[in-house]
């Protein structure tokens, strides 16, 4: 355990057998690997529930052993910990981080610690997916996040040293002018590219952590991400950018002087008309054209929904979802939540940043390229084919977004470039309907698979995209806590199959248009849920393609729909079937509350 302290609570008024021999076990344990540490009975100091509280949020039954104020586990986790080989297993970081603080890891990726600290990954990522992720004890997230960050660390450039110090003969070289000076440029080129490399692998490790990893080390995971991204991001910076918006903004300051110089009468011409008359004209003429432009955006986009959309969409056999404009809570309650009936509300999200950045996928390159995120391949999680991989943001956005899948313009509407960027390491996530082995890139032999970001949470992985948003002031009823906070990115033709929900949700569409179709909670019969397994709670009609032989009560089903356009946000209440489709490459942020 090192220098890190230790906290055993207990209670020597614990109210079970069981609770007592646990205590017992526990120490027991401890004791047999001569770990110091401090117990707290809480029957005798009361006053210590509320830090054991606090660290291990809000669990309150004893024994619970906590390590620099988060709780690790109980008797039972402790005691599997022990049976995998725990203390072995211990022993191997220990070693990894001895060796990384000495230097043996310099410059090389399969140094002795980086064998080690990947070893120790294979074990624990094993046992996080022997089971159910839910039984699976904390000790070994934990652990997994500690491997992952000595590997990520292993891996550097000068292993212990900070992110970008110069190393080698690059520490000393100076721009010049001649063939030296080429060289010279020609190694910090090569320099540059191999530290990019070395970040991207140590970011993949990290965001392993911060996905997979237990709470124990993530304020050190955040803060290193924070660090290297900042680096990554100071290496890929465009060295002109500052050069091309000077030379950006002459031009716009020479063609209004220009502009000004042919506006001006010469001799013996009729003065012009007055500035105001010249401003009501083209105010005139503004609003005639901005009519003609939303007219003709509005068809355009039914075009393109309708290219999407499923059978009966839109049409007499459903309803249209009610809107709402910016209702105040109290209306929010009376009309929708104590009723629970979905709304459409606009109005609400004005002050998301999100609703043009996001808009730019340069932007979300610039910030969360190199971040590895779990996407979903396939038509949908209930298709056969479906599976899940892991990918930086930057290749997803590429790959899927303005690759094959389909070209998504920034705001102007032009596509982002690829750049050359080095490829960071692309696994697959295990599960049962993998379509790869771990560590298999996407194959090039399937350009149809399409890819979703579907249901992640992003923005407690990368909070610098979370500040582009605002939690929904309407998550403050009924119990006010939320619950989860969801991405939604992909492009056009991605697919949420129906299914309810557990909690209240809010969908706030950030970008793009999707289509959502909703059955009330009397309709379930005729949306034939999976009647066992993980999915009982998402029905077996393919909205897109219905059997109405085989799902005879579907066709008659009653349903709302809507399209949900950017700075729109639907309420979709708990038990509420649904089934959602993007008809644009499309971002949704989906809040879940009680």
């Amino acid at each position: 355990m090192g220098s890190a302290e230790v906290v055993l609570f207990s209670s020597s008024c614990a109210p079970t057998a069981k609770a007592k021999a646990d205590i017992t076990r526990i120490k027991c344990l401890l004791d047999a690997k001569r770990v110091k540490y401090a117990e707290f009975d809480l029957a005798m100091e009361p006053h210590r529930r509320e830090a054991m509280l606090a660290g291990s949020d809000g669990l309150i039954a004893v024994p619970q052993l906590h390590v620099n104020g988060r709780y690790v586990g109980g008797a039972g986790d402790l005691q599997e910990f022990e049976d995998w080989g725990g203390v072995c297993v211990a022993a191997l970081l220990q070693r990894a981080a001895v060796q990384l603080c000495a230097g043996s890891s310099v410059g090389s990726g399969g140094s002795d610690s980086a064998r080690l600290a990947e070893a120790v990954q294979q074990v624990a990522w094993e046992k996080l997916h022997s089971g159910d992720w839910h039984t699976v004890a904390v000790v070994w997230r934990d652990t997994y996040a500690a491997a992952c960050i000595l590997a990520a660390a292993a891996g550097l450039p000068g292993g212990g040293r900070q992110p970008g110090e110069a190393t080698g003969a690059a520490a000393g070289a100076a721009p010049g002018g001649g063939s030296g000076g080429r060289a010279q440029a020609a190694d910090a080129a090569e320099a540059a590219s191999a530290e990019a490399s070395a970040l991207g692998a140590a970011l993949w490790h990290l965001d392993m952590a911060a996905i997979m990893g237990g709470p124990l080390l993530r304020g050190l995971v955040d803060g290193l991400i924070e660090a290297l991204q900042r680096r990554w991001q100071q290496l890929h910076a465009p060295p002109v950018a500052a050069q091309a918006s000077k030379e950006q903004q002459q031009v716009v300051n020479d063609e209004e002087r220009r502009q000004g110089a042919a506006g001006a009468p010469a001799a013996g011409e009729q003065p012009a008309e007055p500035p105001a008359k010249r401003r009501r004209a083209a105010a005139a003429e503004g609003d005639a054209s901005a009519f003609a432009a939303v007219s003709a955006a509005a068809a355009a986009a039914a075009a393109v929904d309708a290219a999407h959309l499923p059978p009966w969409s839109l049409g007499p056999r459903g309803t249209p979802v009610a809107s709402a404009q910016l209702p105040s809570l109290e209306a929010f309650w009376r009309d929708r939540m104590s009723t629970e009936t979905p709304v459409v509300v606009s109005g609400a999200m004005e002050d998301w940043p999100a609703l043009q950045r996001w808009a730019d996928p340069a932007y979300l390159i610039e910030v969360a390229g190199p971040r590895t995120v779990p996407v979903e391949v396939g038509e949908h999680y209930l298709a056969e084919q479906w599976g899940q991989r892991l990918m930086t943001l930057q290749q997803f956005v590429q790959e899927h977004l303005l690759g094959s899948s389909g070209s998504a313009g920034g705001r102007d509407g032009g596509a982002i470039s690829g750049g050359g960027e080095p490829a960071a390491p692309t696994q697959a996530v295990p599960s049962a309907a993998a379509a790869a082995a771990p560590g298999e890139p996407c194959a090039a032999s399937q350009p149809a698979a399409r890819g979703y970001l579907a249901q992640h949470p992003l923005f407690d992985q990368i909070p610098a995209l979370a500040a582009d948003i605002r939690e929904p002031l309407y998550c403050c009823l009924g119990e006010g806590q939320v619950q989860s906070i969801n991405a939604w990115f992909g492009p056009a033709g991605t697919v949420t199959p129906l299914h309810t929900d557990p909690h209240p949700n809010l969908l706030c569409q950030a970008v793009g248009r999707k289509y959502v179709r909703l059955y009330p909670p009397s309709a379930t019969p005729a949306m034939y849920p999976h009647a066992e397994g993980m999915h009982t709670n998402s029905g077996r009609v393919d909205v897109d393609s219905p059997d109405l032989e085989e799902f005879p009560l579907f066709g008659s089903a009653p349903f709302q729909d809507c399209v949900l356009e950017a700075g729109q946000m639907l309420f979709i209440p708990r038990g509420w079937w649904h089934y959602v489709k993007a008809t644009t490459v499309s971002f949704s942020v989906s809040y879940w509350w009680s």
